[in-house]
């Protein structure tokens, strides 16, 4: 077997000559270790000749790249191995330095950048909201080095955020902060503790925006005043289904298999697209919108099935003002009001309105599979049940 180290006298001639090894018709690297200067070498690969030293630092044997040869000349390295010897006897780990002057240089735009770039199903939705929060109330922390904010410097961001803009705010800023700077610290340990644990986090309480049973007719009858036939459909559609507002913006024509009457939502928040069962009265209301959509002369062959003039194409947050106030996660909560007094199964209204599962909690949970049909009783008794609450005739 052909050896991987040379002892050889480190010259320019040397190295000049110096090949790497070939191993099984493979080119593996060769190290060439010098006679002269104890710890100093030279790592022969297929392209490149890399100076390096290596010695024990502490009891471990630690070996720190120099530089490569054309970059350094013989001489140049040999002096830097010399230092570094040097420092290495006295127990200075020059990698250890290294990393540390790394995460030295880290900056939160950097840990935010990597945070939200390094988990590949994270929905766009998360992306966009992380990003705003940082940019509309950490702004001037993005260039700043980690390792420069302190505890003290979360604390009174975070108090002051609070007093301008309100807890949930100031909450949720923080845990975009707290997640960048968690992520940096599994690649640069040197970083130290977050120093988002001086944070002293707002009380939150759920906000209870479902519309009150008694007021659903109230706003169904107003919603079906809406002149815009978009917009009605839309808020009808959003409270039939318990979707987020952005998924059931982007609905497209092509989502919807009317075979199984079920309904594609391919980017949701949670990133792991889903199929929802269709009730007959979202199969009506998506028939209707299809009509709508079949004699179009705003929206001809738009693929939404809640085209808008703007620039996505889709319709985004109608602002309507009704007597009863609501907003579109209220709708949402609506829905899920509306389940749970059905008693329907909590792991059935999760899978409906895309909560993950609690398995790392519930052992049982961890066996559930969201199947189509086994939802689909359910989430027709919800849509009776709505109709019902809205006083709308229920279809047959």
């Amino acid at each position: 077997m052909a050896k991987t180290t040379a002892q050889v006298r480190l010259t320019k001639a040397a190295i000049d000559d110096a090949q790497p090894l070939m191993v099984d018709g493979g080119v593996r690297q060769r190290l060439y270790l010098d006679t002269e200067l104890k710890g100093f070498g030279l790592c022969v690969g297929a392209r490149t000749k890399t100076f390096f030293v290596q010695r024990d630092v502490n009891g471990k044997t630690v070996r720190t790249t120099i530089g490569r040869y054309g970059v350094y000349t013989v001489a140049q390295a040999r002096e830097e191995a010399r230092e570094l010897i040097i420092r290495m006897g006295k127990g200075i780990n020059p990698n250890r330095e290294k990393e540390q002057r790394r995460s030295t240089g880290v900056t939160f735009e950097d840990a935010l950048d990597t945070h939200l770039t390094s988990n590949k199903k994270r929905s766009a939705r998360t992306i966009t909201d992380y990003r705003y929060l940082a940019d509309q109330y950490l702004s001037d922390w993005l260039k700043r080095p980690l390792s420069e904010i302190t505890r003290k410097d979360c604390r009174e961001r975070h108090r002051k955020i609070g007093q301008d803009h309100g807890p949930y705010v100031a909450n949720s800023a923080f845990r975009v902060f707290r997640a960048a700077y968690n992520g940096a610290l599994k690649i640069h340990e040197d970083l130290g503790v977050n120093p988002a644990i001086a944070v002293d986090w707002f009380p939150e309480e759920r906000r209870k925006a479902a519309i009150p049973s008694a007021d659903v007719a109230a706003w169904h009858a107003e919603v079906m005043g809406i002149a815009n036939p978009v917009r009605r459909d839309y808020l009808r559609f959003v409270l039939l289904t318990g979707l987020r507002r952005e998924s059931a913006a982007c609905v497209e024509w092509s989502h919807i298999d009317w075979d199984n009457r079920a309904l594609l939502i391919p980017r949701p928040k949670g990133g792991r697209p889903f199929l929802l069962p269709l009730s007959t009265q979202l199969i009506e209301l998506l028939k209707s919108r299809q009509e709508c959509a079949d004699t179009a002369t705003m929206f001809p062959k738009s693929p939404w099935v809640f085209p808008a003039d703007s620039k996505s194409g889709h319709i985004t947050e109608p602002k309507e003002k009704l007597a009863v106030k609501f907003t579109i996660h209220g709708l949402r909560n609506t829905f899920i009001t509306v389940a749970e007094s059905l008693d329907t199964s909590p792991y059935a209204i999760k899978m409906l309105v895309n909560h993950s599962l609690p398995d790392k909690q519930d052992v049982t949970a961890g066996y559930i599979s969201p199947e189509l049909e086994r939802l689909r009783a359910p989430m027709q008794a919800i849509s009776e049940r709505i109709a019902e609450l809205a006083k709308y005739a229920k279809t047959s």
